[in-house]
């Protein structure tokens, strides 16, 4: 299923409402307690707000119990698996589909309102299947390789944007390293993917965007062509 950043769909007071939802991020209540605690709200928010989800319960079993893992055979393990607490990254992802449902939810528009909630929903199921295959919840890792033909090509700056729930993670972010290759880990979910790298005259080559879904796979290899 083909997902985009959701500003495009928005109606420009729709977008003016993100933005400033997107402001209030720094002001948006966290449960007290450990990870097990904002996870377990979480959970019951979005259950609140989706309403019965399969994709949700088993995000909810794996979060909170943990799927056991299968051996090369793809048989199960004998013993379970104990979950380790959901990364803080992970956690605000899931902040992000909080608010992105909420938001839908007091919405009179109705297609408007399953666009939110489609994205959300998608958000959901990228995450409950990687709980399920990999036990828990986790970061992927992700490296980006810079190709100029068949050769890696070294310096430049790596960019990302969360694209599944967006409207409110509409800011890229930079990959702390260059290339090559680049690496980050990031929660499961959709991202646009992009390069970019200057030189000394200011000059800019850019590397356009790709769309990759990030999960299911124990780590995520990306190679960008330099056009």
């Amino acid at each position: 299923m083909q997902r985009s950043t959701l500003f495009r769909f928005l109606k420009p007071p729709l977008a003016a409402i993100a933005c400033a939802l997107m402001l209030c991020h720094a002001g948006f209540s966290q449960p007290p307690g450990s990870a097990w605690a904002r996870a377990r709200a979480q959970l019951s928010a979005l259950q609140a707000c989706i309403g019965p989800s399969l994709a949700l319960s088993d995000l909810d079993q794996g979060l909170m119990s943990g799927w056991n893992r299968k051996d090369e055979n793809h048989q199960p393990q004998t013993a379970p698996l104990k979950p380790a607490p959901p990364p803080p990254a992970y956690l605000d992802s899931l902040d992000r589909d909080i608010r992105a449902c909420r938001l839908a939810s007091q919405l009179s528009d109705q297609q408007q309102r399953r666009i939110i909630l489609k994205t959300v929903v998608a958000d959901i199921e990228i995450k409950a299947e990687d709980c399920h295959k990999f036990g828990m919840g986790r970061l992927v890792p992700l490296t980006v390789t810079t190709l100029r033909g068949a050769t890696a090509e070294n310096g430049w700056q790596v960019f990302y944007r969360w694209i599944c729930s967006s409207p409110f993670q509409s800011d890229e972010l930079r990959v702390p390293n260059l290339t090559s290759p680049a690496s980050v880990q990031l929660p499961p979910g959709v991202y646009s993917i992009r390069a970019e790298k200057r030189f000394p005259d200011a000059r800019v080559e850019t590397i356009a965007p790709v769309r990759v879904v990030i999960g299911s796979t124990p780590a995520v290899p990306l190679q960008l062509s330099i056009p």
